[in-house]
C-alpha cells in the first residue's frame, strides 16, 4: 500500500467555516458548530480523481484551512469508518464495495482485507467485544447480511441474514435499549435490491422493503424489527442520543420528485415505536449524516446544502447554509460539519463520514 504524508496547508479545501442559522431558523439551542480545533478521521476523493483517507486538522482560527496531516490511497470510493482499537480504525469500501482497510493513525501503516466472492460490503461496520461485524449483500440473490469476523485478524466466523434488502449502518446498543430486555445490534436496512452484475442500479424501488432490525449479537436471532408506513423512505444512518432515542438519516426514494422533495430526512425510533420527523422535510429528500447533540440530532442534507438541527422529539431547531454538506462528528454540544467551500475548483471532496479521534 503506497503511503503518503501531507504536511501542508490545502487554502482552497475548507471544511472549518463558521456557519449562521439561515434567515427565520430558530435558535439552535447552544449548538457550537465548526467552533472549536479538532483532529478527524475523514476519507475525501482528490480533485484528480483518486480517493484518500486519513486525519485532518481543523482550525477555526484559519476558516479558509485546514491541515491534512496523514493520508493512505484507496483503490476506490471509501464510505464507513470505525475505531478498531487503540490506534487503530477500519475504513470499508463504499457499496457494492470489495475492500476494507485497517489503519494506523500513530504509524500510518495500512493493510487490506479483500471481499469474498459471492458477496459485497455495504460500507459500514460495528465492534462488540471479540467480534467485528460488516453489513454486506449477497452477491446472486440480493439479500441482506451481516458477516461476523475476528476483531484481531478480520478472519470471517459467520453469515447472518439481515432480513431485508441493501443493510446500511448499524448500531451496538445496551441491554434496555428501546425496551429490549439483552444488548443487541441494531441495523438499518436500506430497502433498495441491486444485482451482482448490474453495480449500483435500484432494482425495486416500487417494492422496497427498508427496515430497522434488532438481532442478537451471539447468533444473529431476530429481537425485533421496525417498518414505516412510507415504503420509499429508505434507512440508512443512525444516531443514539442519551435518553435512548435514535435518530435516522432517511432517503427518499419516490418517483414524483414533489414528494421526494417533501418527504422528511429523519425518522426517530423509542419504545414507543418507529416514526418520522415531519419537521425535517422539503430538504429534497436525502440526509447525508447524522449525529446526536444534548438536544436532538444534526443531519446533513447534502442536496439542499444545508444541515438541520431537530430535536430529540421531532422540532426543527435551525438549519444551516452548507455547500454539499455531508461528514458530521459531535462531542456534547460541540459539532463538526464538513462541507465544500465557496470556491471549490481544486478542493479535496469529503465523503459522508469523518469520526474524532
Amino acid at each position: 500500500m503506497q503511503r503518503r504524508h501531507f504536511l501542508r496547508t490545502l487554502s482552497a479545501a475548507s471544511v472549518v467555516l463558521a456557519m449562521q442559522p439561515m434567515v427565520g431558523a430558530a435558535k439552535t439551542a447552544r449548538l457550537s458548530l465548526n467552533s472549536t480545533p479538532a483532529t478527524l478521521l475523514a476519507a475525501w476523493q482528490l480533485p484528480g480523481g483518486g480517493f484518500q483517507a486519513g486525519v485532518l486538522n481543523a482550525d477555526p482560527a484559519q476558516p479558509h484551512l485546514f491541515t491534512v496531516q496523514q493520508a493512505v490511497d484507496l483503490p476506490t470510493r471509501p464510505h464507513g469508518l470505525m475505531h478498531l482499537q487503540g490506534d487503530e480504525y477500519l475504513v470499508i469500501a463504499r457499496r457494492p464495495g470489495d475492500w476494507m482497510m485497517r489503519l494506523n493513525i500513530r504509524t500510518g501503516d495500512a493493510s487490506r482485507t479483500w471481499q469474498d466472492a459471492d458477496r459485497q460490503f455495504n460500507g459500514h461496520s460495528a465492534v462488540n467485544g471479540k467480534y467485528v461485524y460488516t453489513t454486506e449483500t449477497d452477491m446472486l440473490g440480493g439479500s441482506g447480511v451481516l458477516a461476523v469476523r475476528d476483531k484481531t485478524t478480520l478472519e470471517l466466523l459467520d453469515v447472518w441474514p439481515t432480513h431485508g434488502h441493501d443493510p446500511h449502518e448499524m448500531l451496538v446498543l445496551p441491554q434496555g435499549g428501546l425496551g429490549i430486555a439483552e444488548p443487541f445490534l441494531l441495523v438499518a436496512n436500506g430497502g433498495i435490491q441491486t444485482h451482482a452484475d448490474m453495480g449500483r442500479t435500484q432494482l425495486n424501488l416500487n417494492q422496497m422493503d427498508s427496515s430497522l432490525v434488532a438481532l442478537k449479537p451471539a447468533t444473529g436471532e431476530v429481537l425485533k424489527q421496525w417498518v414505516l408506513e412510507d415504503t420509499q423512505l429508505s434507512l440508512r444512518h443512525m444516531a443514539l442520543h442519551a435518553d435512548g432515542v435514535v435518530g435516522i438519516a432517511m432517503q427518499a426514494h419516490h418517483g414524483n420528485a414533489s414528494r421526494k422533495n417533501d418527504a422528511p430526512v429523519l425518522a426517530l425510533l423509542s419504545d414507543q415505536g418507529l416514526r418520522t420527523a415531519p419537521e425535517s422535510a422539503r430538504m429534497k429528500g436525502y440526509a447525508g449524516d447524522i449525529v446526536a447533540t444534548p438536544q436532538g440530532f444534526v443531519v446533513s442534507c447534502t442536496k439542499s446544502n444545508a444541515a438541520l438541527h431537530v430535536s430529540v422529539s421531532g422540532q426543527r431547531l435551525a438549519q444551516f447554509a452548507a455547500t454539499s454538506a455531508c461528514a458530521l462528528a459531535a462531542q456534547a454540544d460541540r459539532v463538526w460539519l464538513g462541507h465544500l467551500p465557496a470556491s471549490s475548483a481544486d478542493a479535496l471532496e469529503l465523503d459522508n463520514h469523518w469520526l474524532l479521534i
